[in-house]
């Protein structure tokens, strides 16, 4: 199987590599550091490269690039920024989702302002009491003629507070457990919920949500998909959620392999730069390698995943794996700078932060060895 980039996608990483370098490095820096939330005016830097809408036709204003050249795109803002990124990533997972199952008049009213990122949007699934077993959504959507009443609580959600329209998952009858879960569109204009900011130990300029909806009325036009169904909304598209995960932990761990060879080229120890000591050069290879190989889970699955390829097992594989070899790459780089590893002034220690995230997000590195057991044995071992 090739997994070599095509013309048109080898100079978009070039493009998008020297792009970060100067104009989102130096600010996800200094951002970072004072815990500073990310603007709208940084946001619209990244409207030309199509980081929401990617894979949207271009009748509906995306870009209609395939898997592989949007994960080519957030690796290279992962790599830059795993702050920004997620805020990319999460407003275009709805997007892609309201092109997917949107009405017309959905699609017509918000995919415009979504894809210039005049508007942000929220996927709002998880809960205090429903994380993995999503199935298990305790909030309440009760009709009430033409509208229908939220009440609940989301958390850990990401771009919560600033989001232009939260995509809310609620049960429309408890009784009914998973079938009963349907997707809302819920504008921040048009319905009124309250918003509170949760502390993080990585990603700090991101803006990270507790939402709470308290007799939230929303009209019944704002369904998305089916009554019923929303877990199929949810649920659509793991396997290239996955894939977007593992490259953005892949981007983090170049940021990391990166910084531990710039820093073994330039610190002196005993009259020598200290990569010239064997386990030194030891460290940076295993990063290397551990780097080498989650890429190529990583293409591979997504070259699955535009040919039209089942690839569940494949998708979780990159996904499992690139998130924890980032953890263990991003650790030695730590390593390798020794006590400046540690401070804030050298970045090393916002990579690890940042991407210990990931080994949660998108189905958590235990979820994914039960769906890997699963596929290999055709056992489940979720009831």
């Amino acid at each position: 199987m090739d997994f070599e980039y095509n013309e048109e996608q080898t100079i978009l990483k070039d493009t998008l590599r020297k792009f970060m370098d100067k104009e989102i490095i130096p600010l996800a820096n200094e951002y970072e550091a004072e815990r500073t939330q990310i603007t709208k005016k940084i946001i619209k830097k990244l409207e030309p490269f199509g980081y929401v809408g990617a894979t949207v036709p271009e009748e509906f204003g995306g870009f209609d690039l395939d898997t592989v050249s949007y994960c080519i795109m957030v690796e290279e803002l992962g790599r830059a920024w795993g702050g920004l990124r997620t805020m990319m990533t999460v407003s275009n997972l709805v997007t892609t989702i309201i092109y997917q199952f949107g009405t017309e008049e959905q699609k017509k009213r918000l995919l415009p302002p979504l894809i210039s990122l005049d508007y942000m949007a929220a996927f709002a699934l998880t809960e205090p009491n429903a994380g993995s077993d999503a199935g298990s959504v305790e909030t309440t959507a009760v009709r009430d003629g033409d509208d229908y009443i939220l009440n609940g609580t989301k958390t850990l959600i990401t771009n919560g507070s600033i989001a232009d329209v939260v995509c809310v998952f609620a049960s429309v009858d408890r009784s009914k457990k998973a079938k009963g879960i349907t997707a809302f569109l819920v504008e921040k204009e048009k319905s009124k919920y309250s918003t509170s900011k949760i502390l993080k130990m990585g990603m700090h300029s991101s803006v990270f949500s507790e939402v709470v909806f308290e007799d939230c009325r929303v009209p019944a036009s704002s369904i998305l998909g089916e009554e019923g169904k929303g877990l199929k909304v949810a649920l659509n598209g793991l396997n290239v959620g996955r894939c977007i995960v593992a490259f953005a932990v892949i981007g983090l761990a170049q940021a990391s392999l990166d910084a531990a060879v710039r820093y073994a080229k330039e610190r002196t120890q005993f009259g020598k730069p200290i990569g010239q000591f064997q386990l030194i050069q030891e460290k940076i290879v295993d990063m290397a390698m551990e780097l080498d190989a989650a890429r190529l889970l990583a293409n591979r699955a997504a070259f699955m995943i535009d040919k039209g390829v089942n690839c569940i097992k494949e998708a979780s594989f990159a996904k499992l794996y690139a998130t924890e070899a980032a953890l263990r790459i991003a650790d030695k780089a730590i390593q390798v700078h020794g006590g400046y590893g540690y401070c804030q002034e050298y970045l090393v220690e916002r990579y690890y932060r940042d991407a210990r995230h990931l080994t949660m997000a998108e189905g958590s590195s235990e979820i994914q060895r039960l769906i890997i057991g699963r596929e290999i044995l055709g056992l489940s071992a979720i009831i």
